[in-house]
């Protein structure tokens, strides 16, 4: 599946990059595009699967807020906590 090997990819270029800070600041420019070009490659492609399987992307997205809020709130994690020292 062709899926697979783009988030391959994408892994790659975090892998030996520990924590990914915000804004990715200290990035150069032509790592971002790179980036960039693979985030999109695997969107692209997750979309297209989703349109093969019949099924709506947008609802299967929204009933995993709830549930993902709950398995992993916001003040647990480090994703969003721009002030955290954990950074």
């Amino acid at each position: 599946m062709i899926l697979v090997g783009e988030v391959g990819e994408l892994s790659k270029i975090f892998q030996w990059r520990g924590e990914t800070p915000n804004e990715l600041l200290d990035w150069k420019e032509e790592e971002k595009q790179h980036l960039a070009k693979e985030l999109s490659n695997v969107l692209l492609y997750l979309v297209r699967l989703y349109n093969i399987c019949g099924i709506d992307l947008g609802k299967a997205a929204l009933r995993k807020v709830d549930p993902n809020a709950i398995k992993y709130p916001v003040s647990k994690t480090n994703l969003y906590n721009e002030g955290s020292e954990s950074h």
